[in-house]
């Protein structure tokens, strides 16, 4: 019976009908209809919840329209709300009418792994001082491994949806007028603070962070690259405190 319902929550299957008590067939139609919409309805704002920078860039009705459509064909899998909504990059990557925004499936990507890296655990991190110490006290400094939480995450995108992500969160309007969202992009997800927190880096900087992640010595992990700054870089990685521990 529960599978029944479930399938006919979301869909136009109405066998469940039979099992709902009303004085007349339409009146069980009617009775129905109403909780199933308010099931879909409660979905999509769960999307909105999850995805408010995608809402806001493409705004409220079309949103809802795309959500609904993917809602009925995507139940949840999980009684946990905050998981859901993992495969909807990739049905509005599907989604024909959504190609005039072809950085859309990768900004709600985005949007899910800072979800998804929000509930992850989060790993206490070397202060400058720390990080100072421990490199004034070694006569090999390359030969250093400095490790990242391993919950840390570098994305690629051809889109500047970093950018846009946290111009829309920090409401900077003039920085949206500037963009272009054609520029490609690397971006640093890591917890601090009970947050996921997000950073637009250099490519150089993405190798160099991948090489860490990889356990490479701070030497080897150094890209091939006249235009990388090793010093900024480790400062930037010490300001974002994720430095786990060097050893």
């Amino acid at each position: 019976m529960n599978s029944l319902f479930k399938t006919s929550l979301l869909t136009s299957d109405a066998r469940f009908l039979t099992e709902i008590k009303a004085p007349s067939e339409p009146e069980k139609d009617t009775r129905f209809n109403v909780y199933r919409n308010n099931v879909i309805v409660s979905l999509i704002d769960a999307l909105a919840d999850i995805f408010p920078v995608t809402l806001s860039v493409v705004g409220e009705d079309f949103f809802r329209a795309v959500a609904r459509l993917y809602v009925v064909d995507n139940p949840p899998t999980s009684p946990v709300i905050s998981e859901y909504g993992g495969g909807f990059s990739d049905f509005v990557r599907r989604f024909e009418p959504a190609n005039r925004l072809p950085y859309l499936a990768d900004l709600l990507a985005l949007e899910h792994s800072m979800l998804v890296l929000t509930h992850n655990e989060e790993f206490s991190t070397l202060d400058q001082e720390a990080v100072a110490q421990v490199f004034s006290n070694t006569q090999d400094p390359g030969a250093l491994q400095l490790s990242i939480p391993p919950t840390s995450q570098i994305l690629a995108s051809p889109f500047a949806i970093g950018s846009l992500y946290l111009a829309h969160v920090n409401k900077e309007t003039s920085l949206l007028h500037r963009l272009d969202i054609n520029q490609n992009e690397y971006l640093l997800l890591v917890k601090s603070h009970l947050y996921a927190q997000l950073h637009v880096i250099q490519e150089e900087e993405a190798v160099f962070i991948k090489n860490l992640m990889h356990q490479k010595k701070l030497e080897a992990a150094i890209p091939p690259s006249e235009t990388f700054d090793l010093a900024q870089t480790l400062a930037k990685l010490i300001e974002w405190k994720i430095i786990t521990h060097i050893k």
